[in-house]
């Protein structure tokens, strides 16, 4: 006797042909590959609800803060940012102003080579929330190219099994071939459902990611240049 045996082949008149019907029929191999790419989208969904919100807030709040920088001045970018604390670039200019203050407290005039310690915190601080922002999308990636895999390999050991149970019935006519074939292919289709959501979602934050890593850029280049012309009139 066969350790593994599809429902569906006991009787091919039993053949009922909706979906659902050929997921309880189908092998034990195919079904726990359907589990592992039912798992797999249910993760991949749960990283794409969490990383648009996310990245939704990080850019609306990170345009206000740079819009902020038309002020020219430190204590109107802190309240910007003070509205936005989960923004980077709140972040980044919490981390700055913290190291600049350190500095100015200390004395009234600062060397132009000290301000080395500022720019070099921003950089620290961008690359780790960099890093952050990005977290979860190698794993989003990785769903979406090896789920089609997963899927094919169900519906190989699908048809392989199928073809196995025709040479035991001796039997080769459509009615024979199809359930087994039908419920083999399953797999490759839910393989495909996880995975073309999870690789356009990537790609879609993957921009997100590059536009955020622009502002910070773009934050740090229009927060020195701000701190030097303070430094210059400072000195006059």
């Amino acid at each position: 006797m066969h350790l593994i045996e599809s429902t569906a082949w006991a009787s091919p008149s039993q053949f009922r042909g909706d979906i659902g019907a050929m997921i309880i029929d189908a092998d034990p191999v195919v079904k726990l590959v359907l589990l592992v790419l039912i798992i797999f989208s249910v993760i991949s969904w749960g990283i794409v609800v969490y990383k648009w919100v996310l990245f939704r807030r990080s850019i609306r709040g990170d345009d206000a803060i740079l819009d902020s920088f038309s002020s020219h001045s430190l204590t109107e970018i802190a309240k910007a940012t003070a509205r936005f604390k989960n923004a980077p670039l709140s972040k980044l200019f919490d981390e700055a102003y913290a190291e600049l203050s350190q500095i100015t407290d200390k004395t009234t005039t600062i060397p132009l080579a000290v301000l080395n310690n500022v720019e070099n915190k921003i950089t620290d601080t961008k690359l780790r929330h960099g890093m952050e922002l990005f977290s979860g999308l190698g794993f989003l990636a990785s769903i979406s190219n090896a789920s089609p895999f997963i899927g094919l390999f169900g519906t190989v050991w699908g048809i392989m099994d199928a073809f196995r149970k025709i040479g035991l019935m001796g039997s080769a006519n459509l009615a024979t071939v199809a359930p087994g074939i039908s419920e083999a292919l399953i797999a490759t289709a839910t393989g495909l459902f996880v995975a073309i959501p999870a690789v356009l979602f990537y790609n879609y934050f993957v921009g997100f990611h590059d536009r955020i890593n622009s502002q910070m850029e773009t934050f740090q280049t229009d927060f020195m240049n701000l701190v030097r012309r303070g430094m210059v009139h400072a000195g006059k």
